[in-house]
């Protein structure tokens, strides 16, 4: 059984000790610059509560199984969660295997924030119809968001379950989908015309759905653009259309008046 401690709380009196001992010899801001070298060394302190152990080596006496259920159960006491407890669970070969496990289970938006994590931090092969399940349902905002993140630093390995997803997924959740896809490098038919659908669709967020299409760099959307930065649009947008449309090699020769604009008045002023 492993110890539910507050390591970080230990540390803080570490550095107290630190500070006390070195009064008048180091000077604040070098104490700041020495916190990293000071938690390393910290790392390697014997210490009473861990039964003579240091932190580092510590936990690195027990199988992942159990790490991960003392997180929880630092989580669930409200007790810090000490690096050196995260990392020996990444450190363990059963990590990957473990995390997978665990995530297939329903569990409060803070452990599956860290086993999600725990995948990125040993770039482990993320769970892809379960991440898709976190951005589209009934799951916490935080997690939907972490997924949607995790699925466009992937976006081309998950590009076939995202595009099968898309077509029911709820409407207000699309847009996670749509982020993805706008990072997926190769030029797909169905890609463009998900991303074009969802910007003609979506005209009270130019800025956000013009900056995907922007990101993905199919300049068969410049017309598309072109269309919309025509119509009657505020100052703000017209700059984010723009700056899409020139992304992808096109060019808005018109000439529009946004003498009434709020933000162009105020942009006019600041220039003086």
């Amino acid at each position: 059984m492993i110890k539910v401690l507050d390591l970080d709380k230990m540390f803080d009196k570490y550095i107290e000790k630190y500070v006390y001992d070195n009064v008048g010899k180091i000077k604040p801001e070098e104490i700041e610059n020495n916190i990293p070298i000071l938690y390393e060394k910290f790392g390697e302190e014997k210490l009473t509560e861990l039964s003579g152990e240091t932190p580092n080596g510590y936990y690195r006496n027990f199988d992942v199984e159990t790490l991960l259920k003392t997180l929880k159960e630092h989580l669930e006491s409200g007790v810090s969660v000490s690096d050196f407890l995260c990392e020996a669970i990444t450190a363990s070969k059963d990590c990957e295997s473990a995390v997978l496990k665990e995530l297939n289970k329903d569990w409060d938006a803070e452990y599956t924030a860290y086993l999600m994590n725990f995948l990125e931090t040993i770039k482990g092969k993320i769970p892809t119809y379960r991440y898709i399940e976190f951005a589209l349902y009934d799951y916490p905002e935080e997690i939907g968001e972490l997924a949607t993140e995790f699925l466009c630093e992937n976006a081309d390995a998950v590009k076939s379950a995202v595009l099968s997803a898309y077509k029911d997924a709820p409407q207000d959740k699309k847009v996670r989908l749509t982020e993805v896809l706008s990072n997926v490098k190769e030029k797909e038919d169905a890609v463009f015309d998900i991303l074009i659908a969802e910007f003609v669709k979506h005209k009270e967020n130019i800025p956000f759905y013009a900056s995907l299409i922007a990101r993905y760099g199919d300049e068969r959307a410049i017309p598309f653009l072109i269309t919309a930065i025509e119509e009657k649009i505020n100052y703000a947008d017209f700059e984010e259309l723009r700056f899409a449309i020139e992304s992808l090699g096109g060019e808005y020769k018109g000439d529009k008046d946004f003498s009434a604009d709020k933000v162009y008045k105020k942009i006019k002023a600041s220039k003086g």
